[in-house]
């Protein structure tokens, strides 16, 4: 991977013990990032393994409480591209799955808001890249057998 910026893109998936199924937690990018719905992604810092840094992330941008994890795994999606600042970024794809919803809390430097989409309600409209509706996509086909759907 020599000099590309390492990235995490993970998708928190909770169990929706009333309709059987499972919701994900979108995030809003603030207007000064693009106002767009996405994952939870971000870049994996110095002496982090991707796991590692997928978890942090998520921690930092939800506040997650980690005693709600039931599972976490790699989705064996990665993508490779150049962002914004003309880095080039290796990113890979991680589901978190949770026993119930938590206190969810944004840092407005990033993100302005927060919604819950069920697994079935997805498309290719949830997200702006197609990188993360992919990831979606793919957690929601585990999903559907990991849960018996």
């Amino acid at each position: 991977m020599g000099n590309k910026t390492k990235k995490a893109q993970v998708v928190l998936a909770v169990i929706d013990e009333a309709s059987h199924s499972f919701d994900f937690l979108l995030l809003r990018t603030n207007e000064r990032r693009g106002s767009f719905w996405q994952n939870v992604t971000g870049k994996i810092e110095e002496g982090e393994t991707i796991e590692e840094g997928g978890l942090r992330e998520a921690i930092e941008e939800t506040n997650l409480d980690i005693t709600h994890i039931v599972d976490m795994m790699g989705l064996g999606l990665s993508f490779d591209f150049t962002d914004g600042r003309d880095r080039k970024v290796h990113e890979e794809c991680f589901l978190i799955i949770l026993d119930q919803k938590w206190n969810i809390k944004i840092d407005p430097h990033e993100h302005d808001d927060f919604k819950w989409v069920s697994l079935n309600d997805i498309d290719r409209d949830s997200v702006k890249y197609l990188s993360n509706f992919e990831t979606l996509e793919k957690a929601s086909n585990i999903l559907r057998h990991w849960g018996g759907q």
